[in-house]
């Protein structure tokens, strides 16, 4: 089992993701009026403090302008075929303010990975409209301020492998009621869950995706044990569990 830090960053990407994401520096960003635009109203609706994380900066967006194309931009990765922006990594890239429901990142519906962990989104709501990025394959929201419930609609993201959502703040992050069974049941692709300290209050479900290998839930209010089918998995890489009574 490997150590997990607090400060952690984003999970690494396969082989295949690095060898498409270079490719497409060769690419221009299409339709370039439309991602450029959705990218650029995002980037226009938060204030800029490198102090937004106590872990990390990476000024990523301060280089963002209308004048170049936004497959060259930092932190923007676009499919070698379509040109349309398949991964959004805005980590640690110092976006302090409210995080609409109906952001225009939500335009982006071929994203497959986005991160916006490390951020400071102020208290935000996690919108439902997380959903409509129905690519997504890895979702990392985690350090960014994000308040509420985490709402249900996560689930219908059945092609996510990756799913981050955790605070330093206990509790102020949660689920509702059977919200992680549904999780678990819909998400059959799921190989990397962490919700650490993220308010479950649940008991343990039965099924869990074969596909797991990181399994992160310490201070979730979860009861009960993990199956033991489960936690024989062979494919397991990391799991850290603490039940409560």
């Amino acid at each position: 089992m490997e150590t997990v830090t607090r400060c952690e960053l984003s999970v690494g990407w396969n082989a295949l993701e690095v060898e498409a994401y270079v490719m497409s520096g060769l690419l221009h960003c299409l339709p370039s009026a439309d991602q450029a635009l959705a990218l650029l109203q995002f980037k226009h609706m938060f204030t800029y403090n490198p102090n937004a994380s106590d872990c990390c900066y990476n000024p990523t967006t301060r280089s963002w302008n209308k004048t170049t194309d936004c497959c060259s931009w930092n932190g923007v990765y676009c499919d070698e075929v379509t040109g349309q922006v398949i991964v959004l990594d805005l980590s640690c890239c110092g976006r302090q303010g409210k995080f609409h429901t109906n952001s225009s990142l939500f335009q982006l519906s071929s994203l497959k990975r986005l991160d916006l962990s490390y951020n400071d989104f102020s208290g935000s709501l996690i919108s439902p409209k997380f959903s409509e990025l129905s690519s997504l394959m890895h979702l990392d929201l985690s350090r960014s301020s994000f308040t509420g419930i985490i709402p249900a609609e996560i689930s219908h993201l059945s092609k996510l492998q990756v799913l981050r959502i955790w605070t330093v703040d206990p509790y102020r992050l949660r689920l509702g009621p059977y919200n992680f069974e549904l999780l678990l049941k819909n998400l059959t692709q799921l190989s990397y869950l962490q919700l650490d300290s993220v308010n479950i209050s649940s008991t343990i479900p039965l099924d869990f995706s074969s596909y797991l290998t990181t399994l992160l839930l310490p201070a979730t209010q979860l009861h009960g044990v993990l199956p033991k089918r489960v936690s024989t998995f062979p494919t397991w890489k990391t799991l850290l569990y603490h039940p409560i009574p």
